[in-house]
């Protein structure tokens, strides 16, 4: 193994020692498991819903025909927002 091959963690790993943890560390797994448990507990709430099937199945699809109306809205929206590039000849 050469001079070049061997990196920061190897000579900590030598000395016993190891890098210390950033918040980002800790931060992005808790995140990861967090919206783990609410997609979970959304679930656990669908499935315990005092109602029949039928009207749950047509609340879902209510509420996902609300959000596709208003992500095309803020589609619209954007794309409005947005400038028009010119192609005029003269500038060429």
């Amino acid at each position: 193994m050469s001079i070049r091959e061997i990196d920061r963690d190897d000579v900590l790993r030598s000395l016993g020692l190891q890098t210390r943890n950033t918040p980002q560390d800790y931060v992005l797994p808790a995140l990861g498991v967090f919206g783990a448990g609410m997609l979970v507990g959304v679930g656990l709430g669908l499935f315990f819903a005092p109602s029949s099937g039928r009207e749950l199945r047509r609340q879902v699809a209510d509420q996902a025909q609300d959000v596709a109306e208003r992500a095309q809205q803020v589609a619209e929206r954007a794309k409005d927002a947005m400038p028009i590039p010119s192609h005029d000849s003269t500038n060429a």
